[in-house]
């Protein structure tokens, strides 16, 4: 079989970038699978002798979970990124099937009104938020964060809803509403079942976002910090904690994201094209 210049251009360049894409990947494996003692002595890409590599690993984790409490910080970061992708994207399912697809007088403006969330810096809703959280009585609570992490989350995923709604054909709707389904029934048997992919792309990036982010769970709360903030903490005592086991905690943090687009890639893919192939 015949493979035409162009083609093997394109192959020689995928290659390329996906060596530099594993390249940090490598590095920090590298450097997990060494005791601190190993990291200091060896070349960098020197392996450590087989044997050795079990104990290494279990002093590593074992250092990075205990040092900076990522357990408890791990939980909290759970219940916030599975709430703020759960929450944001039944919001915004609402908000975009009521703005494609129930005629919402002044759709355009509503949708702007929320979007336009997203357009300014994040660190200009620090001090609002810190306010009303302590005037409600909600800082330094999972409760109180996870709101904040729910609504910063659903001008975006408003974003990829609405669009999504746009490839629903609205006859179906209209059907049902002949049929004599409700405004409510239309939505829950016929919407939501149909925009699974975009549920599960919302999902994903809103999950992946919480789970990252330091400003708010720095700031917002100090009994119930999120994974990153203990990462930081981690860093913090960067002269007492060896360069093993800051890239093991990070490691550590980055697990259950991988999993996460791994189990979801299918519908991932899917939903990211905003298209139903109906």
């Amino acid at each position: 079989m015949k493979i035409e210049p162009y083609k093997i251009g394109i192959y020689f360049l995928l290659i390329i970038l996906s060596i530099i894409w594993l390249f940090p990947l490598v590095s920090m494996l590298t450097i997990v699978i060494k005791s601190p003692d190993e990291f200091n002595e060896m070349r960098f890409w020197k392996l450590p002798e087989l044997k050795n590599i079990p104990a290494n690993l279990a002093f590593n984790f074992g250092k990075a979970w205990g040092k900076s409490r990522l357990g408890g910080k791990m939980l909290n970061s759970m219940i916030y990124a599975l709430s703020a992708g759960i929450g944001s994207a039944f919001i915004a399912s609402i908000g975009g099937y009521a703005l494609v697809h129930l005629k919402v007088r002044f759709a355009q403006s509503w949708f702007l009104g929320i979007f336009i969330g997203n357009i300014f810096p994040f660190q200009m809703f620090l001090i609002p938020l810190y306010l009303i959280l302590n005037s409600i009585g909600l800082f330094d609570t999972r409760l109180g964060l996870t709101v904040v992490y729910v609504g910063i989350c659903v001008p975006f995923a408003l974003f990829v809803y609405r669009n999504y709604a746009f490839t629903l054909p609205s006859e179906l709707f209209d059907a049902a509403r002949v049929d004599g389904a409700s405004k409510w029934g239309a939505y829950l048997r016929i919407f939501l079942p149909m925009s699974i992919p975009a549920f599960v792309v919302i999902f994903s990036f809103q999950f992946i976002w919480t789970w990252n982010d330091l400003l708010f769970g720095l700031v917002l709360t100090e009994r119930y910090r999120p994974i990153m903030a203990g990462l930081e903490r981690l860093q913090g005592a960067r002269g007492g904690v060896p360069p093993t086991v800051l890239i093991t905690g990070a490691v550590m943090a980055a697990i259950p994201t991988i999993v996460i687009l791994m189990s979801l890639q299918k519908y991932f893919i899917r939903g990211f094209t905003l298209t139903t192939g109906k």
